[in-house]
């Protein structure tokens, strides 16, 4: 959106697949089309703004120059990450881009998205294979079966169209990784460090003026918990479509710091934490944070936190905040932890959000101001419009949002929630008439209302967003939020 600000990607997932396929002798490259090749000026890429009909801006290489990247590399296959519902269009641009370089090209996609909507990306005919699931093994498995010849009939987690008909083989308890201290360490090698350095737009906070090298990590894979509008909702179980991935997996805490400490050789100094929940096991994350804050490295931010697991139990059964459990945060790098409240209303959370935050039992605005008070940022996210919510349960969120502000929180997003394919949320929305199975994916961004027939109607559930950002958030906050909005544009 206008307001947002630009990160390049530096995909985890990628750097994965990619060193897997290099810990088997497979030669391979990783593009961030954002930013471009060691060829592409920034100008023409990060700096390059297309308006698109969503609304959203575009930014990145061209598809053209996407073809003729592939078409100089002479690459033999093609991955294509495809994790957000909104950038569909431009998977299938990008696929079609590398089919006009060479048509013998393999072209894959893997994603919950492509997972999810995998008959719409194969019936375009520039996509030859999806992958249902986690791929590190897969990869590799896909690049023998194309060096043999083989029409991957025998591969178990991959979708494929044979003569019209859909294809989709399970997955197989051995396709994924139970221990994760055996997946292949990433390829951060590969991102072009130069190029972010320049942009010094990394994911987390952001220091004006401070040039630092940033890279992604993950300590663990899954949550403990199962949000309807959340991907891994369906990814709890081995009969579903893509296996347990969803299933809280931890590394060992020696395997994660001798990735950092690899990190460090490549001169990184701040680290991104892409768990989805990365408190989930308070004294395994506290040996974790006492060992980064002793090696000087910073955390930029993290992915993924559960506010109950800022909490101590107390003799009444209650939770109350860790106030040194927040320090050692703070003192690990912490600067600023978005907090997911998501609502106001018991109901809602009960019904979508797995009952992971009871309002009676915890406290949220004390939370705040210990959080505050030991020197963390903490802005707020909260959601309102889920198909059965009330008015009166969507004002409770504005209200609780509001308290939480003038507890110190810098202030909070009400995002509209959006039945991504591959969440319980869409299943329930297709099911219950609330979005059509023709849905078009550009207009599944957090400005829209995608849901139609809900209790209260979608030009409503707007209005009271909008109405409750203006509401609740201070004068200085959305006045530097104007300012942002007003540079971005004067830039494109």
């Amino acid at each position: 959106m206008d307001i947002e600000v630009p990160r390049p990607d530096g995909s985890l997932g990628l750097l994965y697949l990619a060193g897997a396929l290099r810990d088997h002798g497979i030669e391979v490259k990783v593009l961030d089309a954002s930013v471009g090749s060691d060829e592409d000026s920034l100008d023409d890429t990060f700096y390059r703004r297309v308006k698109q009909p969503n609304g959203l801006t575009r930014i990145g290489m061209t598809p053209d120059r996407i073809r003729d990247f592939v078409a100089n590399g002479n690459y033999n296959i093609v991955g294509i990450s495809s994790i957000f519902t909104p950038q569909t269009r431009m998977v299938i641009e990008t696929a079609r881009a590398i089919k006009k370089a060479d048509p013998r090209v393999l072209v894959i996609s893997g994603g919950v998205n492509a997972q999810a909507l995998a008959s719409r990306l194969l019936a375009t005919g520039a996509i030859d294979l999806i992958t249902n699931t986690e791929s590190e093994k897969l990869i590799v498995q896909i690049v023998r079966a194309w060096q043999q010849g083989d029409d991957f009939s025998s591969l178990a987690a991959v979708t494929r169209l044979t003569d019209e008909k859909l294809i989709r083989s399970p997955v197989a308890p051995s396709t994924t990784y139970d221990d994760l201290d055996c997946l292949p360490y990433p390829a951060w090698d590969l991102l072009p460090f130069a190029k972010y350095e320049i942009m010094n737009a990394p994911h987390g906070s952001i220091t004006p003026g401070k040039v630092r090298r940033y890279a992604p990590i993950m300590t663990s894979r899954g949550c403990p918990f199962r949000c309807a509008y959340c991907h891994i909702s369906e990814e709890r179980s081995l009969a579903g479509p893509r296996g347990n991935i969803g299933l809280l997996r931890l590394k060992s805490i020696d395997r994660v710091m001798m990735e950092i400490n690899h990190l460090r050789s490549l001169n990184v100094t701040h680290l991104f934490i892409e768990d989805d929940s990365l408190l989930a096991k308070k004294a395994r994350v506290t040996d974790l944070f006492r060992r980064i804050a002793g090696m000087g490295m910073k955390i930029s931010n993290v992915n993924g936190v559960n506010l109950v697991h800022f909490g101590i139990r107390t003799s009444d059964g209650c939770l109350t905040p860790d106030r040194k459990y927040l320090e050692l945060m703070k003192a690990a790098g912490f600067d600023e932890i978005v907090f997911p409240v998501e609502s106001g209303n018991q109901r809602i959370l009960d019904t979508y959000a797995s009952s992971k935050l009871n309002l009676e039992q915890f406290n949220v605005l004390e939370l705040v101001r210990a959080a505050t008070n030991v020197g963390i940022v903490c802005p707020v996210n909260m959601m309102i419009g889920f198909p059965d919510e009330t008015e009166n349960e969507m004002l409770q969120s504005v209200a609780l949002a509001k308290q939480l502000v003038e507890a110190g929180a810098a202030y909070v997003s009400f995002f509209i929630p959006i039945p991504f394919p591959g969440s319980q949320l869409f299943t329930q929305a297709i099911a219950g008439g609330y979005l059509s199975e023709d849905f078009d994916p550009d207009e599944m961004n957090w400005k829209n209302a995608s849901m139609k027939n809900t209790t209260v109607p979608p030009e409503r559930i707007i209005e009271i967003r909008n109405w409750a950002w203006d509401t609740v958030n201070t004068d200085a906050y959305k006045r530097g939020r104007i300012e942002r909005e007003i540079r971005s544009r004067s830039a494109q």
